[in-house]
């Protein structure tokens, strides 16, 4: 297949409210669309979200890395197979995770399907995050979201004003049947990690996430190794390399990985291969995404059901309104996807 052309756009969603973690705040999921064009008619899109905070890439990055670095080496090529084209794409620059991912996605999508891509009718179950806040609001949003069906509640932590065991508290029993999972998207140091850890333990947290930056993994070792809570990598683990040297130092319970983080599709099929084989479990989770980039995601996390302990793919429970051209639909946390 020969990609002839493309375009570049810019979509937003708007959020029923305000998406808030202790990195930032946000109330829509906008991503960079990218739509590649076959010469068989044929259009592959996809999507990824400006997430500078976690991938140092804005919308200027992402736009700037796939107009300039990667269409280049992709536009008026002519590939033999859709491994072909990920080859030449995943070389084509280092970093640049969300971008790549971007254009992965939308090869996937372009040369209709691959290994490891669920196709059919499909229902995964998410967690649903609530965002941070006061402890009294955060509590009436889990009680919210139970009412709403959902049972899995990511509570969003590292306010940096020491209620944070408050936060847990009040969540918990405003939600006493919930699963619930902290993530503190790396807003604590170690000896806060540990103290908060041991306090809210007792509310039956399922794991804490990132509790420490990215950068420190003898932190991160040291406070898994402390055995309080099971530990979740997130923000630390981007590639393969990433969650071989994190499991391999000991340094998590468990792995996050995100489409964006990685690389796409291909990259995270790489990785969840490697948890298969090697006994690690492991979320399936998300950016503030918008719904070209979860579908991708779903049918990922649809195919490796056996190592995904959590998947957190939440963010069309976060739309106001689901796009009418999605192909997901939403159904209390439950996403249903009917590959069209």
């Amino acid at each position: 297949m020969r990609v002839t052309g493309f375009r570049l756009s810019y979509v937003s969603i708007p959020l029923e409210r305000a998406f808030v973690t202790a990195l930032r705040r946000v109330t829509a999921a906008e991503a960079v669309r990218i739509e590649l064009i076959g010469d068989n008619g044929r259009i592959g899109i996809g999507e990824a979200p400006p997430t500078k905070a976690v991938t140092g890439e804005g919308e200027k990055e992402i736009e700037e890395t796939i107009e300039r670095t990667i269409l280049p080496e992709i536009v008026n090529r002519n590939f033999d197979s859709l491994s072909e084209a990920l080859d030449v794409l995943h070389s084509c620059c280092d970093g640049r995770s969300s971008a790549k991912a971007a254009v992965d996605i939308a090869l996937h999508n372009l040369f209709g399907g691959a290994d490891y891509r669920a196709e059919g009718y499909i229902e995964v179950k998410s967690a649903v995050t609530i965002s941070l806040g006061g402890a009294e609001e955060m509590a009436r949003d889990a009680a919210e979201a139970v009412r709403r069906g959902c049972d899995v509640l990511k509570v969003k932590l590292g306010g940096l004003d020491g209620m944070d065991i408050r936060r847990i508290e009040a969540v918990r029993n405003s939600a006493p049947e919930a699963k619930l999972l902290a993530d503190a998207n790396q807003a604590w140091s170690e000896r806060e990690a540990l103290h908060i850890m041991e306090s809210i333990a007792p509310f039956g947290i399922e794991l804490v996430e990132q509790p420490l930056p990215a950068s420190d993994l003898d932190g991160m070792r040291r406070v898994a190794a402390a055995g309080v809570l099971p530990v979740l990598a997130d923000e630390t683990v981007f590639t393969l390399e990433d969650a071989k040297r994190v499991m391999e130092s000991a340094a998590a319970d468990m792995i996050n990985i995100k489409l964006m983080k990685c690389g796409g599709v291909s990259k995270a099929v790489e990785i969840l291969k490697w948890c298969e084989a090697n006994g690690v479990e492991c979320m399936l989770g998300s950016m503030l995404e918008t719904p070209v980039s979860i579908e991708a995601a779903v049918r990922v996390a649809a195919c490796f059901r056996n190592c995904i302990r959590f998947i957190d793919l939440d963010s069309p429970l976060l739309y106001k309104r689901v796009p009418e051209d999605s192909a997901i639909r939403v159904e209390n946390s439950v996403l249903k996807l009917e590959t069209r």
